[in-house]
Order: C-alpha cells, then sequence, then structure tokens
C-alpha cells in the first residue's frame, strides 16, 4: 500500500471573496508518481494541469475548483503541496548584484510571510480612473484567467498574422475588471472600449490590480544576504527545477 503525507492547512483567503462563503480549511495529501507523471505531460493549459493536480490531492474538495480560486490561494496550495511532498527546505541560487559571487540559499517555504483576507480588500477593489472618471470595479485574477489569456493571445496572433502588436495586454487588462460604473461588461464591447482607453487609466487598473492580486497570498518578494560581501538584496520568488524536484 503506498503511504503518504498529509496536513492540514486553511486558505489566505478565509473562503471569503467568492460568490458564496466556504470553509477554507483544507487538507493536502503527498504526491504520488501517477501526479508527477501528469505535472510533466506536455499542455498548453499548463495552469490547469497543476490545478487538477492540486484538486486530485485534496482530500476533500472545495466548491469551487482549484483552477478558479484567486491566485493568491493558487499559489498557497502550491506551495503547501510542495512541502507535503519534499519538505520546506528550498534551494535556490543567487547571485550577488554588488561582488558577483554566487551561492545557493535555503529558502523556508513554511517561514514565508502569508497575507490572509481583511475587509480592506472591499475598498480596494473600486477604482475611479483619472481621465475617463469611469468607476471600475476589479475582481481577482485566476489560473483560469491565465491560462485563457495566453489561449487567445495565440489564436490571435494565428488569426491575424498582420496584427501589429502584442494582444496579451488587451486580454490581461479584460480579465481584471469585474464591472464598469455598476454595470457588468460585454465581453466584446469592452475589449473594443479598452482598446482606446487613454494609457493613464490604464496604468491605474494594472497598478491597482497588482496590489489587489498580492493582498491575498504569499509574500513573495524575498530578502537575502550575500555571505561574502554581505550586500543585502530584495528579489522577486523564482520557481526552478527544485521546486517539484529538490536536490538530494
Amino acid at each position: 500500500m503506498a503511504v503518504t503525507i498529509k496536513e492540514d492547512f486553511e486558505l489566505p483567503s478565509k473562503g471569503k471573496i467568492y460568490g458564496k462563503k466556504f470553509d477554507p480549511s483544507f487538507s493536502l495529501r503527498s504526491m504520488t508518481v501517477e501526479d508527477e507523471m501528469k505535472r510533466l505531460a506536455p499542455s498548453q493549459n499548463p495552469y490547469k494541469s497543476m490545478a487538477e493536480i492540486i484538486e486530485s490531492c485534496l482530500t476533500e474538495k472545495f466548491p469551487i475548483p482549484v483552477y478558479d480560486l484567486c491566485l493568491g490561494d493558487y499559489t498557497y496550495l502550491l506551495h503547501k503541496l510542495r512541502v507535503v511532498t519534499y519538505g520546506a527546505d528550498y534551494n535556490l541560487r543567487f547571485t550577488c548584484p554588488y561582488c558577483g559571487e554566487s551561492e545557493v540559499v535555503t529558502i523556508d517555504l513554511d517561514d514565508m510571510e502569508v497575507v490572509e483576507y481583511n475587509d480592506k480588500i472591499k475598498d480596494m477593489m473600486l477604482v475611479k480612473l483619472p481621465v475617463t472618471g469611469y468607476e471600475v470595479k476589479l475582481r481577482f485574477q485566476t489560473p483560469r484567467d491565465l491560462d485563457r489569456i495566453n489561449r487567445e493571445a495565440r489564436k490571435m496572433k494565428e488569426d491575424f498574422p498582420d496584427m501589429v502588436g502584442d494582444p496579451t495586454i488587451l486580454l490581461t487588462l479584460q480579465s481584471l475588471i469585474d464591472s464598469v460604473d455598476g454595470e457588468s461588461i460585454d465581453l466584446i464591447m469592452i475589449r473594443e472600449t479598452l482598446k482606446k482607453l487613454p494609457m493613464k487609466d490604464t496604468n491605474v487598473i494594472s497598478q491597482a490590480a497588482t496590489k489587489l492580486n498580492s493582498f491575498i497570498g504569499i509574500k513573495t518578494d524575498l530578502h537575502l544576504k550575500c555571505s561574502k560581501c554581505g550586500g543585502e538584496v530584495d528579489t522577486p520568488f523564482r520557481y526552478t527545477n527544485e521546486f517539484f524536484g529538490p536536490t538530494i
């Protein structure tokens, strides 16, 4: 009989940001060879593949798919799956920008700061645009959104080979908006409207959405110190082969 490890956790969102509140507590079992086979299989929708693996490792399902959780909850689940499967120590190569020294630092995944839901989120979701004056209600991005953006961007480039520019920015902007002036958006109409949106307004939406999406979940900024010169650096968390294949 296969032996797996199981641990209990709680989603950072507390299950409060979705259409219907639910119990945020969950248990995860460690990954098996079958799960790893699925992870390594080529996929046009990598976030969907990983979400399905996480879902299969949950001992009890949430009322909504992992694929439709906010990115903060999804990333938290991803990290905890790694902890349950391989442990919390994550070796990451770091090159000091001051002296050029390259070394491996060990990150404790369980020690990374986690930002949990609080009521400030409600105010952060509403943004008044400075140029057009629209009041935009933002939404949390999901793994499904990221797959859809990449998939639709590829299709648009294939269908319109003479297209000027990258459609990713337009599709990303569309995925961030829930409503405009209290009205739900029509996906086709909003896409045409967004093409003409002043960049000052676009910048406000983009930065506000980044703050909103990072307000729940694991803080991914790392503070590292060089062992040779003592230089200190803030750097974003990086996923390498060590994440799901740690060196022994």
